[in-house]
Order: structure tokens, then sequence, then C-alpha cells
């Protein structure tokens, strides 16, 4: 699916680099830079948010997170499909709105991934420190089972 997406502006994009008159050097140096650019941020935004996502994962309220995300996410969906078709709509406007405050939503998603990482290093200390705790307390047993012998 996203592979089809990526061909469909893929070539919009070529499309519009044709219309330059640009050499094939150039059109072949644009679209990879182009293209390029755009995984790039891609990985960014992934390594961004994978680290709230991991943090999400493992509470109970997960579940209801994800739906509700997945229906944020078809609602805008469906609000610009209906864009596109010719009927301007309120959850469209909503969502290029959203999507103009680029600068706040990223500072939001460096702040959840630092948070995140934070969190899940207190968790994996707590974790250790149990173990640590359980270990000293078999020691323990067997010894006395021993000395009790």
């Amino acid at each position: 699916m996203a592979g089809v997406f990526g061909l469909g502006h893929g070539v919009a994009f070529s499309f519009v680099l044709a219309e330059m008159h640009l050499s094939t050097v150039q059109l072949a140096s644009s679209l990879l830079a182009f293209n390029l650019g755009i995984e790039l941020v891609q990985l960014l935004l992934v390594c961004l948010a994978l680290p709230s996502l991991l943090v999400l994962a493992r509470l109970r309220a997960q579940p209801a997170l994800r739906v509700g995300g997945a229906l944020i996410t078809a609602a805008a969906a469906v609000g610009w499909l209906v864009d596109r078709l010719g009927v301007p709509n309120p959850v469209a406007r909503a969502a290029d709105s959203a999507g103009s405050h680029t600068t706040g939503m990223l500072t939001v998603l460096v702040v959840a991934a630092v948070v995140a990482g934070a969190w899940a290093l207190v968790e994996r200390q707590r974790q250790r420190q149990r173990q640590r705790q359980r270990q000293r307390q078999r020691e323990r047993g067997l010894g006395e089972l021993g000395t009790a012998a």
C-alpha cells in the first residue's frame, strides 16, 4: 500500500520536474535528492515516534489508544478525500490546520521520545533491582536450608 502511494507521489513529482525542462542528469539528481530527503525524514520520524509507541504498548490503555488513533486518522483521511472530491468540510480544514503546526508537533514528538526513553531506562533499572533482590532472597533461602540440615 505504501509503495503504491509512494509511486503515485513520485509520478506526480516527476511530471512537475518534467515541466521544468531539466536535463536528464538534473532530473535524475532532483528525483534522487527528493526521494532520499523523504526517506531520511521518515526515518527520523520513526526514530522519534518509536520510544513513545513502545512505552504505550505496555499500558493497559494501549488498545483503546490504538483504536482511537486509527479512528482519528481515518476521519482525517475521509475528510481529505471528500475535500479532494470538491466538497469542503471542517474535518479537512482541521486536519490541514494541524499540519500547519509542524514545529509544535515536532517538539512534542521529541519531548515524548526523550520522556519515553527516560521512563524505559528507569523501568529497566527497577527490573534489575527486583531481579537482584529475588536472587539474594533465593541465596538466603538456600543458605538457611543448608544450615538447618
